[in-house]
């Protein structure tokens, strides 16, 4: 169906990996509420996927002429159907988990990247930051735990890491290579705060998000090797999916361990979507992940 391929399959796993890690970080119990965020988690962020291609149809036009809504005007009508549908369905579930705040805000924050911050750097870097650390947001609340318990740290850290991964993807379209260069330090300088922020917030001593860390450094050095588009977009895509690695790095240190095998089904399941949808459902890192994508 050409409509799925707006919501970006593959990445819709990253989304319930912020609920449950926000969840387990606040001291959520076992129940429903943890499964309830993170499906709310996961319709907001595909609602935010699809109006993200309702408004890049003039773009899309010229620059990726593949992409569904304009190989077939006829099914815009029914994508902002979809996007509406999502948004409700997202919104009350948070509700039903008790995280309608959070889940209202990513709502709201992934509409405002979409039809007014897309283009305006710094500006829709913060935004989508912002609204990946209240999808985390949106784990917390369901938790019901009190605001002194609430992860903040990791939350902070969350966001510039979904900051730095919004920066890196503008790099993709950036020419000559040496200003794609340049954009890749800055990214480079946005994820070493954010490992620190995060490192520094765990529970421990911090070491555990060596893991990530590398393996977002091993992937930013190829492209800042090669500076082409395809290793840019390749590396975006690897900081996506070590989102996985970060909340469950959290997880880890703060003695969680049965939350972190939660967050390797979401990895698992995000894997399998991208070996068989991955070539026909794009991954762009440039629309909301907030739920949005970073990404």
């Amino acid at each position: 169906m050409p409509l799925l391929r707006l919501l970006r399959l593959p990445l819709a796993p990253t989304a319930a990996a912020d609920a449950i890690a926000g969840y387990a970080l606040a001291g959520g119990g076992a129940g429903l509420a943890p499964l309830l965020a993170a499906f709310a988690s996961i319709c907001l962020y595909c609602g935010g996927m699809a109006q993200n291609d309702l408004c890049d149809r003039g773009r899309d036009a010229k620059l990726h002429p593949h992409r569904p809504l304009v190989l077939d005007k006829t099914l815009v009508p029914r994508a902002y159907a979809l996007v509406a549908g999502l948004f409700a369905a997202g919104l009350v579930l948070a509700g039903l988990a008790g995280s309608f705040a959070a889940g209202a805000l990513v709502a709201v924050g992934a509409s405002a990247y979409n039809l007014g911050l897309k283009a305006r750097f710094p500006a829709d870097a913060v935004a989508l930051g912002l609204a990946r650390a209240l999808n985390v947001g949106v784990g917390v609340l369901a938790a019901g735990a009190p605001a002194g318990s609430w992860p903040w740290g990791h939350a902070a850290g969350y966001a510039i890491y979904i900051a730095s991964v919004t920066g890196a993807s503008r790099a993709e379209d950036l020419e000559p290579r040496e200003t794609r260069r340049l954009a890749l330090v800055f990214a480079g300088f946005g994820f070493l705060a954010a490992f620190a922020v995060v490192g520094l917030a765990g529970r421990g001593a911090g070491a555990v998000f060596v893991v990530p860390a590398v393996m977002v450094a091993g992937s930013w050095t190829r492209a800042f090797r090669h500076a082409t588009r395809e290793a840019t977009m390749e590396f975006v895509r690897t900081a996506l999916l070590t989102i996985f690695v970060l909340h469950g790095a959290a997880l880890w240190e703060a003695g969680l361990r049965g939350w972190t095998v939660a967050l390797l089904g979401c990895a698992a399941a995000s894997l399998f979507l991208l070996a068989f949808l991955g070539p026909r459902a794009p991954t762009s890192a440039s629309t909301p992940s907030g739920p949005g994508s970073a990404p």
